[in-house]
């Protein structure tokens, strides 16, 4: 007999959030506006850095993947763009990015970004999907400080058997929201103006600004974008 779960986000703090968010359409397609709630001065797509499959721990920009293959750096660029390279030559892929969350370095250069207008603030980190799949019988909400993301994280990988996420992240005031989706290559974020201008003056982040409408799936680089 199949077992049935409901799973509620009422009287959680990721009530608001979802309540924020477009549903998701029946077409082919997700949108920005399915991720990160509307209301936000601007919109960022944070880049998961590519890394090398040879073991030697190189990794590489979507910037400096592009220019390679000959492609534009645009907001609905999609990873198989390396991969399909080198699978038209008989190759494996030389270069993947993860899916789920950005690498250590992205995310925590990310948290200090965000660190310049949030301040002292509580911020809250929930696990959704993940939280599903390990089992919880509803999603995982930690309160805590910005500088103790990594702390959250490892607490809940100990406790819930896991290690992604999370995958939504914001202050008290709700002035910004990351989100970094459990099938996606990139983490998208909501965020004010000034926040906007911290990140994209990060050298150790890459992002593009992004519109709520901008799709996020892998098959939304429809146009090649190539180099004339």
């Amino acid at each position: 007999m199949t077992e049935t779960r409901e799973w509620s986000y009422a009287g959680t703090e990721l009530a608001w959030l979802k309540a924020g968010l477009q549903p998701s359409s029946e077409g082919p397609g997700r949108m920005v506006a399915e991720l990160v709630p509307s209301g936000f001065a601007a919109y960022l797509r944070v880049f998961h850095p590519f890394e090398a499959m040879d073991g030697s721990g190189s990794t590489r920009s979507w910037h400096a993947l592009a220019k390679d293959v000959g492609v534009r750096l645009h907001a609905e660029l999609s990873h198989r763009f390396v991969s399909d390279e080198d699978m038209a030559a008989g190759r494996k892929p030389r270069w993947l990015t993860a899916s789920g969350q950005p690498d250590n370095g992205t995310r925590q250069a990310l948290a200090r970004a965000l660190a310049r207008t949030t301040g002292d603030q509580p911020v809250f980190f929930a696990y959704d999907v993940a939280a599903l799949l390990w089992g919880q019988d509803a999603p995982l909400v930690r309160r805590s400080s910005l500088a103790s993301l990594e702390a959250v994280r490892a607490a809940v990988a100990a406790d819930a058997g896991g290690m992604e996420g999370p995958e939504f992240w914001w202050p008290q005031d709700r002035s910004w929201v990351v989100t970094s989706d459990i099938d996606l290559v990139s983490t998208y974020v909501g965020c004010s103006a000034e926040a906007t201008a911290d990140i994209l003056n990060d050298p150790e982040i890459e992002a593009l600004l992004v519109t709520p409408d901008t799709q996020v799936d892998f098959s939304a680089d429809q146009a090649s974008h190539r180099f004339p």
